[in-house]
């Protein structure tokens, strides 16, 4: 009787600690909406919409009512990589000089940002994402334009490598990738 009152009391006391945990990590109490404590941003869980060309992911995001916010946006590529976790080469402040202040495709894309082949990211389906996170593992959208190889390119992420890299954002191109929100 007594090691099932220790047993259980432990069971109880584990349960109030993971949920302490999920509490710490910013998850929203509904699961829509995932608050990063690493950057203060707040994304969707998983993304709505599925694939789509960047116009319309950008429409998406801005029309998005989620969580009881509707200052959705798309993210640029410094918030975007600020998601990656697990490839050291992407994450934010990796070796790869693609950000919001470096924007040349020529001259801020390097080797580095071809990410991590080999290993296996922590997230769902083995995404480069925080754990918190869900949906495809694909290609996403960043709102940043890629400043020297055309006016349509916008800079991506491809979390199921942590790639980063350059996509033709332009109407009718067949570029379909993901969008997740942010605010």
């Amino acid at each position: 009787m007594k090691e099932r009152s220790l047993a259980i009391f432990a069971f109880v006391l584990l349960l109030g600690l993971a949920v302490g945990v999920a509490a710490s990590s910013g998850e929203d109490a509904k699961g829509d909406v995932w608050k990063d404590p690493a950057s203060g941003l707040t994304w969707q869980v998983s993304p709505t919409g599925g694939e789509m060309e960047w116009p319309a992911a950008k429409t998406h995001c801005e029309s998005l009512s989620l969580g009881g916010s509707s200052d959705w946006r798309l993210p640029t590529i410094s918030e975007l990589r600020s998601l990656v976790r697990g490839c050291d080469k992407t994450k934010k402040g990796g070796s790869c000089k693609v950000t919001d202040s470096c924007l040349k495709y020529k001259s801020c894309r390097s080797s580095a940002c071809i990410g991590c082949l080999v290993k296996k990211g922590p997230g769902s389906g083995g995404a480069y994402w925080p754990p918190e996170l869900s949906g495809d593992v694909s290609w996403y959208w960043s709102s940043s334009a890629v400043a020297d190889v055309g006016r349509y390119r916008r800079w991506v992420v491809g979390f199921y490598d942590g790639y980063v890299t350059a996509d033709n954002g332009r109407v009718g191109s067949n570029d379909y990738d993901v969008a997740r929100c942010v605010h």
